[in-house]
């Protein structure tokens, strides 16, 4: 009975902590390209076709030049992507209101339903790509990435400067404000 109940909640525990993949796919990526491109705004943004998996993460941040790139890998059906948005909010509308060159960028996949998706994002200001499972599971393998939510921040010349890949998990809104602060402030 202790066994049971040990293995229940430890199971508990680790699908309250973060998100792993699943979900089924959805196969339509025909999503509008939002035309004016405001750093306040909901901007929905697709890569060129046929482009190489290990070529997604830079051709993201080359579209940023001069700005430090803050990257969240989330999905629609992951509470702790959505409790760590909600939590970074005024983070980013602070950054927003001084003008500082961040660009805020969501990257999901076809875990996350295309119509759920696109519910869900006018609430987050930023640039958002919904890849294929293709792209988005490639890109996952490549970096590394194990779980959701996840961030990647690449600094104003497109270098990488912080990540939390082998923790996962929001790592908290002063962790978050040092690190995009460092990533600013690099020669």
């Amino acid at each position: 009975m202790k066994k049971t109940l040990f293995v229940i909640m430890a199971g508990l525990i680790v699908s309250l902590a973060g998100c792993a993949k699943q979900q089924p796919s959805v196969a339509n990526n025909d999503t509008p390209v939002t035309k004016t491109e405001k750093e306040d705004s909901v901007v929905v943004k697709t890569l060129p076709a046929g482009i190489p998996v290990d070529n997604i993460l830079k051709t993201i941040i080359a579209e940023f030049k001069n700005k430090v790139v803050v990257i969240d890998f989330w999905a629609t059906w992951c509470p702790p992507c959505m409790a760590a948005m909600k939590q970074i909010d005024p983070i980013k509308d602070n950054y927003l209101a001084e003008k500082k060159p961040v660009a805020w960028v969501y990257i999901t996949g076809e875990t996350s339903p295309e119509t759920k998706w696109k519910e869900t994002i006018p609430g987050i200001k930023g640039y958002h790509y919904r890849l294929s499972d293709k792209e988005f599971n490639g890109l996952m393998k490549a970096l590394g990435i194990r779980g959701i939510p996840t961030y990647y921040i690449a600094d104003k010349k497109g270098e990488h400067s912080y990540d939390n890949i082998s923790e996962g998990g929001y790592p908290g809104d002063d962790k978050i404000v040092a690190e995009i602060e460092s990533a600013l402030n690099k020669k």
